[in-house]
């Protein structure tokens, strides 16, 4: 009897999809720095797109003793539904045929990898966005005689060597955390997660060394982390939030960051001539969609003469897009977004008011200064939930001539998702923002 071939393909169609679905998870979970503190949910298939979560809050406690005989009257728990609608995401990318022949690096192991690392960048980006909706948030300063800064535009106020990340601000967002009976992550630790700015902020502190070298644990040392510190296992990410105040032109007619003077003929726009016009233009990182750049808070037009529209125009900085708030109400202030995602050296022309309902401009601070973002979490704070069948699910298009692609001149590997995630509890996590001795590196 001749032997009898058993070919890759017969085994499974399916294989190389799944080997490359399996090696670019595991690219991507390695990847997150967040999603390792997220309280992880999965949404079962046909059970629609919405997850919602259960929470059982603590219950009053009894403060009087029983009766002899009396059955206590029952009380109730607490529950607070959390629901969250999973969104799908993607990103394919397309291999020539030449590109695979004529380069002695393997392109399809590096396509693998790229992908798997802006997934997971992806995941990083908006579980960061997710968190900064948190409304418990401290600023730097603690250590200073003033205090802790009490917003963004009053940190930035002050010199940068005072309101940096210290060991004092540690000991503070512990004590908080501890305060509201979040649990911890590991043991007795919570689970931070900071920028490298500011970890070199806590490695160049003399306590910091002091207590590193009475301990002889060089290892931190030599690898320059933070480790095990106050109360909290901190982990370094360099895919955070932070942002730099930048300045904005407001000369009325001139081509500039922010000129007026279009001429209109409707009274509708008469909020031009009742005072100064507030206008704000953010810069979102081409490459993260990262909001980096924020113009400072009296970024104001002087008044237009009567009739006159408003033109926007965007900074010369190829690195970025930009969203443009513009005024919401006739007396000039409450901007809103009205326009995103504009090319750099871009004018834009409004004529209408901006959605009272839109999205608000950040926080503001001033031009030249730099403010980074670092996390403390307990134990459900914040959760990621991914559609049963979909959590990350990856394609490569067949090697060989077809229909669409006749001459067999490339393929395409691409990578896609259904999750999202939200907040579990926002007193089980705190925001701290701070300046920083050492810079952005922004472009």
């Amino acid at each position: 009897m001749p032997d009898v071939l058993t070919q890759f393909s017969t085994v499974s169609t399916d294989a190389p999809s799944y080997f490359i679905a399996r090696r670019m998870y595991e690219l991507a979970e390695r990847n997150l720095v967040l999603g390792r503190y997220a309280t992880r949910y999965e949404l079962p298939q046909r059970m629609g797109t919405t997850l919602r979560a259960v929470r059982v809050g603590r219950l009053a406690l009894p403060t009087t003793p029983l009766t002899e005989g009396t059955a206590p009257s029952a009380v109730a728990l607490s529950i607070t539904n959390k629901d969250v609608t999973v969104q799908q995401w993607g990103i394919v990318v397309l291999l020539s045929d030449v590109a695979e022949l004529t380069t002695v690096h393997p392109m399809l192991t590096a396509a693998i990898e790229r992908t798997a690392l802006a997934m997971s960048e992806m995941f990083e980006r908006e579980m960061a966005q997710t968190l900064l909706t948190g409304t418990n948030v401290t600023y730097a300063g603690a250590a200073t005689t003033s205090g802790a800064a009490s917003n963004r535009s009053d940190l930035a106020s002050h010199a940068v060597a005072s309101m940096v990340f210290g060991t004092t601000e540690i000991i503070g967002l512990t004590t908080t955390l501890r305060r509201r009976g979040a649990i911890p992550i590991k043991g007795p630790l919570y689970g931070g997660v900071i920028p490298p700015q500011m970890e070199a902020d806590i490695m160049a502190e003399s306590n910091f060394q002091a207590a590193i070298a009475r301990g002889q644990d060089l290892e931190r040392m030599d690898f320059a982390k933070i480790g095990t510190w106050m109360g909290v296992e901190w982990v370094r990410s360099n895919f955070l939030p932070y942002l730099r105040g930048i300045t904005i032109t407001s000369t009325q007619g001139s081509v500039g960051d922010v000129s007026a003077g279009v001429s209109l003929s409707s009274a509708t726009y008469s909020y031009l001539t009742s005072g100064s016009i507030k206008v704000v233009v953010v810069g979102r990182d081409i490459n993260s969609g990262y909001e980096r750049l924020i113009t400072q808070d009296d970024a104001t037009l002087p008044a237009a003469s009567t009739g006159a529209g408003l033109k926007v125009t965007t900074p010369t900085n190829t690195g970025y897009t930009y969203d443009i708030y513009i005024p919401s109400v006739a007396d000039g202030t409450a901007p809103r977004l009205a326009a995103t995602g504009v090319a750099a050296n871009t004018a834009t022309t409004f004529t209408a008011l901006a959605s009272a309902s839109a999205k608000a401009p950040p926080a503001q601070f001033t031009v030249g200064k730099e403010i980074f973002i670092a996390w403390v979490f307990g134990r459900d704070a914040f959760g990621r939930v991914e559609l049963n069948g979909m959590s990350m699910r990856t394609y490569l298009t067949p090697a060989g001539a077809s229909y669409s692609n006749p001459l067999a001149q490339g393929r395409k590997i691409g990578a896609k998702v259904m999750w999202n995630s939200w907040i579990l509890d926002d007193q089980f996590f705190q925001r701290f923002e701070a300046l920083s001795n050492y810079p952005a590196g922004l472009p």
